[in-house]
């Protein structure tokens, strides 16, 4: 008998957590909102999408510029 292929597995890709959820922060105005980020509730990496989370890709902030 052929087996099937298994589909994407839906762990973190670091840690091995099985899930993940939004991240909530502050918008312009002050109020909170969801944003487009996720964060693994394993590591608590934060992710730009469900790929990057099940590779390990963790998304990265820019490092803060530099003031005179």
């Amino acid at each position: 008998m052929d087996s099937v292929s298994p589909s994407p597995r839906n762990c973190c890709g670091i840690c091995g957590a099985t899930s993940y959820r939004k991240v909530i922060a502050r918008d312009e105005s002050g109020a909170m909102r969801p944003t487009n980020r996720l964060r693994c509730i394993g590591c608590e990496r934060e992710f730009l999408e469900v790929q990057s989370w099940r590779q390990g890709t963790p998304w990265v902030p820019a490092p803060p510029e530099a003031g005179p």
